[in-house]
């Protein structure tokens, strides 16, 4: 089945990332965070898996170039490169 058919309640995202489901709940009260919107069917939320999948690249994504500038100070290397 196509992940953009795949829909995950509160349950099974918690599940997915090793935390609670009180701690979705906090994710999804946290708009920093960008978590993909909860589509409410028959009452339950559920956030469809390939929304997931995007918002997981898209912070891995971040997390990779905060690592790259943390690395480039701790070698004292400038961040960015001088503009000419």
């Amino acid at each position: 089945m196509p992940a953009d058919t795949i829909f995950l309640t509160r349950r099974q995202q918690a599940r997915r990332y090793g935390v609670s489901t009180r701690t979705i709940d906090r994710w999804s009260d946290d708009d920093n965070l960008g978590l993909p919107a909860e589509i409410d069917i028959a009452g339950r939320k559920y956030r469809k898996l390939s929304d997931l999948e995007t918002w997981e690249r898209a912070r891995a994504a971040i997390a990779a170039a905060n690592r790259a500038i943390l690395r480039k100070q701790r070698t004292g290397q400038p961040a960015v490169a001088p503009s000419a």
